[in-house]
């Protein structure tokens, strides 16, 4: 296992795509929190909606640097996911990695625990800059209000985990940097919508639309203002959100679909 970790490592420490994706990641992760703040207090946010003073305070500041994280995540972890396996099919280091004594399940596996490795390491810089900035922000600290919605950390992990493993998936699939990174933006921000709205919703207009692999991902760590319309929505028993315990079950389903059908392509196709 860790042979196989060091062996992505060597990979990727000097791929300088990976050092930008991973630099901008730092950077705009804590960013967004203070872009939020500073959004909603020249907007003249209402009150009974959102009071941007407690966007940077505890327990607050877990909701919205989840939801900013959910963005950057999704742009940058994703964008690594597709060319974690686009560049061993452009560079043809995957056919040399089988040459020289790896299996196609320790390659498989390589990558997996790679992945792994990126998300554990992310959600741990996203747990540091909440607290960080909780810490700073908020009036005065005691345990309650630090530890209150924490249940945020190991949601974000299985967020960064769901981007980079549907970025993996599409770029095992495709093999083409360009068009996997193409089809990863396209899918998510147009035709997963497109898919629920235009077509589910018209012939199944209930919850059901809820449960695509995206907006399950998605749902882990909304907009914090979704909480007060979803609510409202509840009591038409049509709610806009999936709950914590349906987005974490339905997220887990479909990134083991991912994962098989991906073990599958590179275990079994022509290389």
């Amino acid at each position: 296992m860790r042979y196989l970790l060091e062996l992505e490592w060597k990979k990727f420490k000097h791929y300088r795509t990976f050092k930008v994706m991973a630099i901008l990641f730092l950077i705009l992760l804590p960013s967004t929190i203070f872009v939020a703040k500073a959004i909603f207090i020249n907007a003249g946010a209402p009150p009974e909606f959102i009071n941007p003073e407690s966007i940077t305070k505890f327990p607050s500041i877990w909701r919205y640097l989840a939801y900013g994280g959910n963005w950057v995540a999704f742009f940058f972890l994703g964008f690594i996911g597709v060319l974690s396996v686009t560049m061993e099919f452009t560079n043809k280091t995957l056919r040399q990695n089988i040459i020289n004594g790896i299996t196609r399940n320790e390659f498989f596996f390589g990558k997996l625990l790679f992945i792994l490795a990126v998300s554990l390491l992310a959600t741990a810089y996203y747990a540091f800059c909440g607290f960080a900035i909780g810490a700073i922000y908020t009036d005065s600290l005691y345990y309650t209000k630090l530890i209150a919605e924490t249940n945020h950390i190991p949601r974000f992990f299985l967020l960064c985990l769901g981007y980079m493993i549907f970025g993996f998936f599409l770029g095992v699939l495709i093999r083409r940097t360009g068009l996997a990174l193409f089809l990863y933006l396209v899918y998510i921000i147009f035709l997963e919508p497109a898919l629920r709205w235009a077509l589910h919703y018209r012939f199944f207009p209930n919850k059901s639309i809820h449960f695509y692999p995206m907006n399950a991902l998605e749902d882990l760590a909304p907009i914090p203002i979704l909480d007060i319309v979803n609510k409202m929505t509840e009591e038409n028993d049509f709610s806009i959100l999936l709950s914590t315990t349906e987005s974490v079950i339905t997220t887990l389903v479909f990134l083991g679909i991912f994962i098989f059908v991906a073990h599958r392509k590179i275990t079994r196709s022509d290389l």
